[in-house]
């Protein structure tokens, strides 16, 4: 309150905590102590009336009381109350946890503080102070007897606000702080909302890199599952349509379409060079995976087994049409070395992670070599034509899905 809303910069002690001191700034020479004393009553009227809001909220016990106000509260025109948000929000955050490995207690958890998402949207200090959202629902709901995962899991949901803020720690507040930016991207975008230049009244950018921002924090597949931008944007336009929202699979597209900007964009920001966030674009739907995998890439890039593997595959692609379908069981392959090639991709299956997938890749980039040196692939013979089109075809589907590898031979060649 007192930075945002005052202007005033707070003091803290060596170890972080607030000590009893403000600094603030006065145009031209002043009575300093006059201006201190003034200032002083100010933010001591801001805090008493803060004081009095606290102990109005908290007058009646519990949050529950709280929860039927927001369906008197509107979020946006065509997507109804906040009440009718917060119960979408914790129907989508539920739907995800169905594919994850959540405990019993973190269920039951993400179950309460669901039931009391956003409630402090409705109480007389967020109402006045609305930076204060979901740092005020942590801790009324600790100061009510709720229990102290509900409470973190209420706080969690609003993070993170900014592009420095932290992002949520526990399963249960990052499902809720998914849910809750998911829903707000995806119904706006359905309702007309668009983020023009450096106008973004509706928080889209924001909602976007928050998504983001969260999904880079888990990486561990075992943890959750399939927790990627369009699944989590998918369950929120699920919720919408049931509520009578457009939200159809072209808006889904569109959202992750710009989620997905935003990230490349945040990466350049990073410094990751141009032609490695173009390298990875293809999986960006899984920011914590592209993290990895530009470690990966940055480490391979000198490698000539790397180099050689990425070359084969170019080569591969520049030469094959797009939409060839994939196919080893032609009978007109009868070449030396397209048999060779056939019976390597029979055996072959990709890893993963790029290091992995470079170390068992060395007969394959043999075979795709010794392929285009003894077999014309533009055969005249039509039939013979496209069987050999079809069976580069299958080195290319062969290859991970997340990788650009035209932008990998251009980050090679600019090393």
């Amino acid at each position: 309150m007192m930075a945002t809303h005052q202007r005033y910069l707070p003091v803290r002690g060596e170890d972080g905590a607030l000590l009893p001191y403000f600094v603030t700034m006065a145009n031209g020479a002043c009575d300093e102590a006059v201006v201190a004393r003034g200032n002083e009553s100010v933010l001591r009227a801001r805090y008493e009336d803060a004081l009095f809001f606290w102990n109005a909220d908290l007058e009646g016990g519990d949050l529950d009381s709280f929860v039927p106000k927001l369906d008197q509260l509107t979020f946006a025109d065509g997507l109804g109350s906040v009440g009718l948000r917060a119960r979408r929000i914790a129907e989508v955050a539920s739907a995800r946890a169905g594919r994850t490995a959540i405990s019993d207690a973190e269920r039951t958890t993400m179950r309460r503080a669901g039931e009391l998402a956003k409630v402090d949207l409705a109480t007389q200090m967020v109402i006045e102070m609305s930076s204060l959202a979901g740092f005020i629902a942590g801790e009324y709901a600790r100061r009510t007897g709720e229990d102290p995962q509900v409470a973190t899991a209420l706080e969690e949901m609003e993070q993170p606000r900014t592009s420095a803020d932290a992002v949520p720690q526990s399963l249960p507040g990052t499902l809720l702080a998914l849910a809750d930016r998911a829903d707000l991207l995806v119904g706006l975008l359905a309702t007309g909302a668009k983020a023009t230049g450096s106008s973004d009244p509706f928080g889209l950018r924001r909602a976007a890199l928050g998504i983001v921002r969260i999904l880079r924090s888990w990486t561990d597949p075992r943890l959750i599952a399939d927790l990627t931008l369009r699944t989590v944007l998918q369950a929120a336009a699920d919720r919408l349509r049931e509520q009578g929202v457009d939200a159809g699979e072209d808006v889904v597209a569109d959202a992750a379409q710009f989620a997905e900007s935003r990230f490349a964009q945040l990466l350049r920001d990073e410094g990751v060079a141009a032609e490695q966030v173009a390298a990875v674009a293809p999986g960006m739907d899984r920011p914590g995976r592209v993290d990895q995998m530009l470690t990966e890439i940055d480490e391979l890039l000198d490698r000539e087994d790397f180099q050689a593997l990425v070359a084969a595959v170019q080569r591969t692609s520049r030469i094959v049409p797009a939409g060839t379908t994939p196919d080893t069981d032609s009978p007109l392959l009868t070449a030396p070395a397209e048999i060779r090639l056939r019976e390597v991709l029979d055996g072959f299956r990709a890893p993963e992670s790029l290091p992995a997938l470079t170390a068992a890749s060395g007969e394959l980039v043999q075979a795709v070599n010794a392929f285009f040196e003894d077999i014309l692939v533009m055969d005249p013979q039509e039939d013979l034509r496209l069987a050999r089109l079809g069976l580069l075809a299958a080195v290319l589907a062969a290859m991970p899905a997340q990788v650009d590898w035209a932008a990998l031979d251009t980050a090679i060649s600019v090393r």
